[in-house]
């Protein structure tokens, strides 16, 4: 029974690999389109503010200022809008990836970091379907040589 399964298992992670692999190219795309331009760095939160709709808005709106410690830009402060819910956490006290590019004033952009964690856990699991298809594989063709 296990010799019959085997190549199934094989294929079907695989295929599981191949969807997988097309699912990584689309986040590389997106990510590439979704960062911004300048260098890294982290910044701390000092005010999140994000109001509620109302009826003359019905989206959610807010700003977030920010303390940005930086080796080229200097250190200062920045009021942004409140980022989507989509691209990164903000909350009061804590630290956020942003892109800083030096000028005078810098910008300052929010870094996309739920994406590229979204990308991580995408090529761990293509990894993992792919070490089991090499597994399964072998298996199939030690027990065949038998």
């Amino acid at each position: 029974m296990i010799r019959r399964a085997l190549p199934l298992v094989t294929g079907a992670a695989l295929a599981a690999g191949l969807v997988l692999c097309l699912v990584a190219m689309l986040q590389s795309w997106q990510l590439h389109r979704l960062r911004p331009p300048g260098h890294r760095t982290e910044a701390v939160v000092l005010i999140a503010d994000l109001r509620r709709p109302d009826r003359e808005t019905p989206w959610p709106r807010g700003e977030v200022r920010l303390f940005i410690s930086d080796s080229e830009a200097g250190t200062f402060t920045a009021s942004l809008d409140h980022p989507p819910a989509s691209l990164t956490e903000v909350w009061a006290g804590g630290t956020v990836a942003v892109a800083v590019t030096p000028g005078d004033p810098p910008q300052v952009a929010f870094w996309p970091v739920i994406p590229e964690a979204r990308r991580r856990v995408t090529l761990s699991a293509l990894a993992l379907t792919l070490a089991l298809a090499a597994v399964s594989g072998l298996a199939d063709r030690l027990m065949r040589s038998r």
